[in-house]
């Protein structure tokens, strides 16, 4: 068990090393996104934007931020807790996370690939009594 605790926090710190990330234990990386995002539906119709997106690791969790216009917005961790079942998304291709609220089963969840820096993410919103899923992609540059 310790093994495979350890084998798994190697595994993260060298795909945060990836992306410039290997010392960043409570220091924020930011990227700044170049990103698009729709409804499935088209209503209501959404901007591109800029956004930053805000990536921390903390003992062995990590914790996104996205940082920009209203229906971007979102906080994503890997952390579990009574409220919120979080996962850990990363692999040898991509970094991120996606978290679930327990009591709703809405989904928020973000993907960096590390070769692209291509960033996809989507997030449940509720519209006029209904959740749809906001989802946008975009290229990420560090800020």
């Amino acid at each position: 068990m310790v093994t495979r605790l350890i084998c798994k926090h190697t595994a993260l710190m060298l795909a945060l090393g990836l992306l410039g990330l290997s010392g960043a234990w409570a220091e924020t990386f930011k990227l700044r996104c170049e990103v698009d995002g729709k409804f499935p539906e088209s209503v209501p119709k959404v901007a591109p934007a800029q956004v930053t997106v805000e990536l921390q690791l903390i003992g062995r969790h990590l914790y996104f931020k996205v940082v920009g216009p209203k229906y971007y917005e979102m906080r994503v961790s890997t952390l579990e807790t009574e409220d919120f079942k979080g996962v850990n998304l990363n692999s040898d291709s991509r970094i991120g996370a996606r978290r679930q609220e327990r009591s709703t089963q809405l989904e928020t969840e973000i993907v960096i690939e590390r070769g692209s820096m291509e960033l996809k993410a989507h997030h449940d919103v509720a519209l006029s009594g209904k959740t749809q899923r906001f989802k946008y992609t975009g290229k990420c540059r560090p800020a």
